[in-house]
């Protein structure tokens, strides 16, 4: 059907098209006649609809806008090529615009559902590397990543323990290998636990292993993934988070000192929209909101936001205008950015002297005025707090998103950068800023196929 509307696509509305059709149904008549057929009304009023249909279908392509985003597949559609001679003679243009007419078909949303429902109902327990398992859960496939990736990134984290850096590595399973029994027959592969027991023979005094404790709060019943996305929940971040405290031999906060808020009911997030099943409930998205009475009183916060190109500054860790959205994962720090700075209160930073907004002494002094030598003292005393901060560098996936807020009553700095887009030397900035503690933050998938851990490790050489 779909190659008989692309070829119909462009030779529907065509001048004499109609004509064609009627000469084809004569032809169709007369060659029934030939052989003895019979063709009766029924069969005519049957291919008289199929042709109405391509018409339909035909008219729908060109009069429907283009499409830019898909919500429901969470992905950027092909738009209308543009027409060149250099195109046409290659040959892409065709390739093109045939992605276009298939990104752009009418109703695309309706057939991709239509067709992830039809291989469930014919027993297909996998679909666009995505397990249908049990309890309404979907399951992401784990990638089978080569070997030497983890061995390079394990080499790093290493390596920047052995240059006197307070390191602690979390990796963090996913729902494969904490909910295998939930997976379909032989549908379990164990490249995690194997990358799990790797990381606890060879470093020992760096692995944070959070595996135990996200295994024991799922057969307690408590929900530690999304069902329909990759990422954990709130809870499975907070079944890390104590580990992290236990690792560095500090107190949590404990579970009694939090309230559970449901802040939105309607997530469906990336394994939804690889595997398009129309049936399945969406999610909850919940935080943990700190009780005052169980939590010491502490200053608010900045986030400052850096993509590269732009700087902003929030007052939270969450941003709900992304709960109105498709990614509404998001809700947690935003979208992935190349760095994150959270500050408590009206911290400093040490190598510049300056608070969270940039600024320096107050305008309006001198030299050699009095307030000039007050302002002085001030920046001597701030820039002496800052350097008493408690601060952390966080290199990590979005994992981190959902945990860092764990984190805000024990440190009055964290810097959160994502290596991907990241790409300064984090030797230099981490002495820029006098940054002791470190943690790498990773699913077992990012940090046993990311390259850009290695990569930014070569930085190390240079100090």
């Amino acid at each position: 059907m779909a190659v008989l509307l692309r070829c119909h696509f462009h030779t529907a509305f065509a001048p004499g098209a109609l004509s064609r059709y009627t000469w084809l149904m004569e032809r169709l008549v007369k060659r029934g006649r030939d052989k003895g057929t019979s063709y009766d009304a029924g069969n005519a009023a049957m291919a008289a609809a199929f042709l109405l249909l391509m018409f339909a279908f035909a008219a729908a392509g060109q009069l429907l806008p283009d499409r830019a985003f898909s919500p429901q597949e969470n992905r950027y559609l092909t738009l209308r090529p543009a027409l060149s001679w250099g195109e046409v003679r290659s040959a892409a243009y065709m390739s093109d615009v045939e992605e276009y007419m298939t990104d752009q078909f009418p109703g695309r949303d309706y057939w991709v559902s239509a067709k992830a429902l039809l291989q469930k109902m014919s027993g297909q327990k996998e679909n666009n590397g995505v397990y249908l398992a049990a309890d309404g859960y979907l399951i992401g496939k784990p990638d089978a990543s080569p070997a030497d990736i983890a061995d390079q990134n394990l080499a790093v984290v290493l390596a920047m323990k052995a240059a006197g850096y307070d390191v602690a590595l979390l990796v963090s399973p996913m729902a494969a290998e904490v909910l295998r029994g939930k997976l379909p027959p032989r549908a379990y592969t164990p490249e995690q636990a194997e990358l799990l027991d790797k990381l606890r023979t060879e470093a020992p005094g760096v692995f944070v292993d959070v595996e135990p404790a996200l295994r024991r709060a799922a057969t307690e019943g408590l929900q530690v993934f999304f069902r329909t996305d990759h990422h954990w929940t709130a809870t499975g971040a907070y079944q890390a988070y104590e580990a992290y405290m236990a690792w560095l031999g500090e107190a949590p906060v404990p579970a009694g000192g939090y309230d559970e808020k449901a802040v939105s009911v309607s997530f469906r997030g990336t394994l939804w929209s690889k595997s398009s099943l129309p049936f399945i409930a969406a999610d909850r998205i919940s935080i943990y909101e700190p009780k005052p009475q169980a939590q010491p009183a502490r200053a608010g916060y900045t986030v400052e936001y850096f993509d590269g190109a732009d700087t902003w500054t929030t007052s939270s860790v969450y941003q709900d205008e992304f709960l109105s959205r498709k990614d509404q994962y998001a809700y947690f720090l935003g979208q992935n950015q190349p760095l994150v700075v959270i500050r408590r209160g009206g911290a400093t930073d040490a190598a510049t002297g300056k608070d969270a907004a940039g600024a320096g002494s107050a305008a309006g002094t001198t030299a050699d005025s009095p307030a000039a030598g007050a302002d002085a003292a001030a920046t001597a005393a701030s820039t002496e707090t800052a350097q008493s901060a408690r601060k952390l560098m966080i290199f990590k996936d979005s994992y981190a998103h959902c945990f860092v807020p764990f984190l805000l009553p024990h440190f009055d700095e964290i810097h959160l950068a994502d290596l991907r887009y990241w790409k300064r030397d984090p030797i230099a900035y981490m002495e820029e800023h006098g940054i002791q503690e470190v943690l790498f933050l990773y699913n077992a998938d990012d940090f046993g196929g990311d390259r850009s851990i290695s990569q930014a490790g070569a930085y190390l050489a240079l100090h």
